[in-house]
């Protein structure tokens, strides 16, 4: 069934986490005490998610052995070290399904370092699209927003920008179509929103990009806070 796999995006370096990131990955940094990663995993365990890939660089060897340890038994897990050179986000999409570890015709991918409730849950695309994007209301260390909204199309341009939420939704083809090996997920995007082929759509749920220490500050008092109301 499409869409009952996700890839987690863990191979970024850190480093406006520093020197929490000095000695252990970013996605294995902890809020509340639970680490980023596992939480990201809880959120695609409650909506179904069956087979989880996660791609990791520098000291992945950390992460894989968290995922050697991890005990949820009704998600399939694997980890692939994309090596010391950098495969940009998209071109790590490529290497996994490259690796032939992708059986789906659709795909969730998800940032290592983001908070969500958000449900990903299987979406009907048509076949002329190639992906599908969530978009949130502009936080404030992106005020200018990255993409805009007619109807469900995402567009370069438009009366109101949003931001990339770093979670969507792509068919396989998106990247078996691709002849670049080494590109970015931004780059990506923007080559198929020209051609009319993203569409979108707006989350008002919970989301937080924890990729500075101000923001892991702000998303440790956000889970404190919900602790102490439960």
């Amino acid at each position: 069934m499409s869409g009952m796999t996700a890839i987690i995006l863990a191979a970024g370096k850190g480093e406006r986490l520093k020197p929490l990131t000095t000695q252990i990955p970013k996605p294995l940094i902890t809020v509340a005490g639970k680490t980023l990663l596992q939480r990201n995993i809880d959120c695609l365990d409650q909506s179904g998610i069956k087979k989880i890939i996660v791609n990791g660089s520098r000291m992945g060897d950390q992460i894989e052995s968290f995922l050697e340890n991890h005990n949820q038994s009704n998600i399939s897990f694997d980890y692939i070290n994309e090596g010391e050179e950098p495969l940009g986000t998209a071109g790590a999409i490529f290497n996994i399904i490259d690796k032939g570890l992708i059986n789906d015709d659709h795909f969730w991918v998800i940032n290592a370092d983001i908070m969500t409730n958000f449900s990903f849950n299987a979406i009907q695309l048509n076949s002329s699209v190639m992906g599908h994007i969530i978009l949130v209301p502009n936080p404030e260390h992106n005020l200018s927003g990255d993409f805009c909204l007619e109807g469900d199309r995402v567009t370069i341009s438009g009366n109101q920008r949003y931001t990339f939420s770093g979670i969507s939704y792509f068919s396989i083809q998106c990247f078996i179509q691709s002849t670049q090996r080494y590109f970015t997920l931004a780059d990506l995007l923007r080559e198929h929103i020209e051609k009319e082929m993203i569409t979108g759509q707006l989350f008002h749920g919970d989301w937080l990009d924890v990729g500075t220490a101000d923001r892991l500050a702000e998303a440790e008092n956000i889970c404190r806070r919900r602790q102490n109301n439960e």
